[in-house]
C-alpha cells in the first residue's frame, strides 16, 4: 500500500514529482488530474479509498487570476466534504507553475514572484548551454539530478510545504 497519493495537473508536473519523492525515497503515487474539474479530483479519490494515508492535491496558480483561485477553493472544498470519510487530503496551490519550484532548486532567486516562470527555466538551461524541452522525462531528470532540495525548501514556501507534507 502507497501511503501518500499526489495528484497533478499534467503529465510534466507528474514528471517533476516522481522526481522528487523519488529522490527523498518517499513511496507515494502520482495521478494526473487531466483537467480542472472538482469533481474529477472527487471521483479519483473516491475511487482510490482505502489504498492511501493521505492525499495531496497540487494546483498551479499560473492563470493568477479570479478564476484560478475559484477552482482552487472550489478544490479545497470538495476535498474537505470527503476527508473525514476517506483519507486525510490537503490542497496545495503552487506559486505560478511547477517551475517555479525547478527554479527555486536551480538557486534562482524569488521564484515564486517570476511571472512566467517557464520562460525563465528555458532561458537558463539555454544559458547553461542545455536543451529545454517540456516533457515529463525532462522534467523528472531535472528533479533528480539538478533540483538541490535544500535549495528549493529555502526558496520556495510552497514547495518546503510540500517537502513537509510528503515526508511526515
Amino acid at each position: 500500500m502507497n501511503s501518500t497519493l499526489i495528484i497533478v495537473e499534467g503529465l510534466t508536473d507528474r514528471g517533476f514529482v516522481e522526481g522528487i519523492v523519488e529522490k527523498l525515497q518517499v513511496k507515494c503515487k502520482v495521478h494526473p488530474m487531466r483537467g480542472n474539474r472538482p469533481e474529477k479530483v472527487s471521483r479519483l479519490l473516491k475511487a482510490l479509498t482505502g489504498e492511501f494515508d493521505k492525499a495531496i492535491i497540487l494546483k498551479d496558480l499560473h492563470r493568477a487570476g479570479r478564476d484560478t483561485t475559484a477552482l482552487i477553493n472550489k478544490i479545497t472544498r470538495k476535498v474537505r466534504q470527503l476527508e473525514s470519510q476517506i483519507l486525510q487530503s490537503q490542497v496545495i496551490a503552487v506559486k505560478r507553475s511547477v517551475e517555479s519550484w525547478i527554479l527555486a532548486g536551480l538557486s534562482v532567486n524569488n521564484p515564486e514572484e517570476i511571472i512566467n516562470p517557464e520562460g525563465e527555466l528555458r532561458e537558463l538551461m539555454q544559458k547553461r548551454g542545455k536543451q529545454y524541452i517540456k516533457s515529463p522525462e525532462i522534467y523528472k531528470r531535472l528533479a533528480k539530478e539538478e533540483v538541490d532540495i535544500k535549495k528549493a525548501i529555502e526558496k520556495s514556501e510552497t514547495f518546503k510545504n510540500f517537502v513537509e507534507i510528503i515526508t511526515t
